[in-house]
């Protein structure tokens, strides 16, 4: 089957915000993906893929879901702020309760000035695993960093044979975890087996602009068209300095705009590259790269140029450091420094284990946000959110200096919710030569430095980012690898809780919804007052 890119031509500039609503039916659908395996997934109103959303800088995007699947659901806008709505933005149990199975709730998007490339995803028990995610466009109402003539988005996404929760249950069944058979993923391109995906269509001498946006879960991708030079003019959904690339390696959640100039000469086709891969994976013997090809069509029947391809490291990649922000905002002055180290250990089962802080994210028992807004002045504690969240309280309006530091040989890209940060440096940290790797380059972000919402952290190596607490509410830092993800790596910044108090209540009808399905909408993370936590798991701590 084909998948048509989607292609957004003409845009109607015009000076009114408007109101976008979309009726969501969550449910099961059924099919082969990838073209091999047949399985449960999960769609909109029938469909996977489901279509994109498209809206303009300023509009309200209103979405009504209806819960047809048999467990909890949420959707989480992948880059928006929600800024003035934190409860709209939908992890579980850190800013509301799931939409239960059965019922309605309506989400209401403000985009106010952002725009650019993003995606819509499930923000419930990984369900952007199973299919549950698609493109959300936000378009500029002013001229782009360069004029182009036509847009498409491509979307990469890595597809497993069995849905993830129940292999993740299997996992934790097994009393040696070392017994497992692998289980790779293969790739699909918008949405579809990689093989049976439409052309990209040009027209010589038209200028495109190509958004491109990693939807996977474990995997990280590659993206060529051999003939063609790349200029970057986006990172996930803020405007960039015009930089010239031979491709783009991205990590899961990542998005990138590239601007493409066709050819003056319809007498060739060529052909896209696709490499799917992932840095964990390429240590066991059992996985190669999925290398993928599709035709750029020029002009039907014309023969297809071949062009030789030389080996990554002699092509221009986009760095995070290299890239520079095209409003030339400089550094923020940082006023407080929050390190944070990744930390792997392997429990009784051997099942590995993932943590960011001294102990593995998991949720509680009163969603966070919500017991931010209930517990007075004791809210500017940690404490009371439980040790199981690994909260973090920041002042209004402090710039928050993070360093993220990888000693480990796995990669990671980590996702900001709630905030842009300022991508300032990256470098080694450990010590590679245990893996037989090359050490991470040591690179300065340049005079403006780049702002993203997901940033790769490599092994053995740390990243060191700022952002301002501009955004009281409660804001979910994690890897977005769904297994390390679900294994704990995770940290909340609890944001300005005393303004968020007086800025912010939860809607009637979410506070119900937790009530209807018995979870506490008040008190610490126990549902208790003061620092009594009586009543939470206990917490899994790091060995010491």
């Amino acid at each position: 089957m084909f998948c048509y890119f989607i292609v957004f031509a003409a845009i109607v500039f015009n000076s009114l915000a408007a109101r976008v609503e979309l009726d969501w039916n969550v449910g099961y659908v059924f099919g082969a993906r990838d073209g091999y395996t047949y399985r449960r997934a999960i769609g909109v109103n029938g469909k996977l893929p489901f279509p994109s959303v498209h809206v303009m800088q300023g509009d309200t995007l209103v979405i009504n879901v209806h819960n047809s699947l048999d467990v909890p659901t949420s959707i989480h806008t992948h880059g928006l702020f929600n800024n003035g709505t934190n409860y709209y933005d939908g992890p579980d149990m850190v800013t509301q309760c799931g939409i239960p199975p059965g019922e309605n709730f309506t989400y209401v998007f403000e985009t106010k000035d952002q725009f650019g490339t993003f995606w819509v995803h499930g923000h419930t028990r990984h369900q952007e695993a199973d299919g549950f995610h698609t493109p959300l466009i936000i378009h500029s109402r002013k001229q782009p960093v360069i004029v182009y003539d036509e847009e498409l988005t491509m979307t990469f996404e890595d597809w497993y044979t069995t849905e993830f929760y129940v292999r993740q249950e299997y996992i934790e069944s097994l009393e040696d975890a070392r017994t497992l058979v692998p289980n790779y993923p293969r790739a699909l391109i918008n949405g579809y087996d990689g093989n049976n995906t439409a052309p990209i269509t040009f027209v010589p001498k038209r200028r495109y602009r190509l958004r491109i946006i990693c939807m996977s879960v474990n995997n990280w991708f590659k993206f060529r068209i051999p003939g063609h030079k790349m200029t970057v003019i986006e990172a996930d959904g803020v405007e960039s300095m015009p930089l010239e690339v031979d491709g783009l390696s991205m990590g899961p959640g990542q998005r990138y705009s590239v601007i493409v100039t066709a050819h003056k000469s319809d007498e060739f086709n060529y052909l896209y590259n696709v490499t799917s891969y992932s840095p964990v994976l390429l240590r066991d013997a059992g996985f190669k790269p999925l290398v993928y090809t599709g035709l750029v069509k020029y002009r039907d029947g014309a023969p297809v140029k071949t062009i030789p391809a030389p080996s990554d490291e002699h092509l221009v990649w986009p760095e995070e450091t290299a890239m520079q922000v095209a409003d030339k905002q400089t550094r923020l002055p940082a006023d407080r420094r929050i390190e944070l180290t990744v930390n792997k250990f392997i429990d009784k089962h051997h099942v590995l284990l993932n943590a960011l802080s001294s102990s593995l994210y998991k949720p509680v028992l009163v969603p966070t946000l919500y017991t931010a807004l209930s517990m007075g002045d004791l809210a500017k504690n940690s404490s009371v959110y439980g040790p199981q969240t690994n909260a973090y309280v920041l002042k209004h309006l402090e710039v928050v200096e993070i360093v993220i530091n990888n000693p480990i040989g796995d990669d990671h890209t980590f996702h900001f919710h709630g905030h842009n940060v300022q991508v300032i440096e990256t470098g080694p940290y450990g010590n590679s030569s245990t893996d037989n790797r090359k050490p991470v380059a040591h690179q300065q972000s340049e005079l403006w430095p780049m702002w993203r919402d997901t940033v790769q952290v490599r092994a053995y190596g740390f990243i060191r980012v700022r952002f301002r607490a501009d955004n009281p509410g409660v804001w979910f830092l994690h890897c977005h690898l769904a297994i390390h993800m679900y294994n704990g790596l995770a940290v909340v910044f609890v944001e300005a809780p005393d303004v968020l108090q007086q800025r912010q209540s939860v809607p009637e009808a979410m506070v119900e919804m937790c009530k209807r399905q018995g979870i506490l909408t008040q008190g610490n993370g126990a549902g208790n007052q003061g620092f009594d936590l009586s009543g939470l798991p206990p917490a899994i701590y790091l060995p010491s």
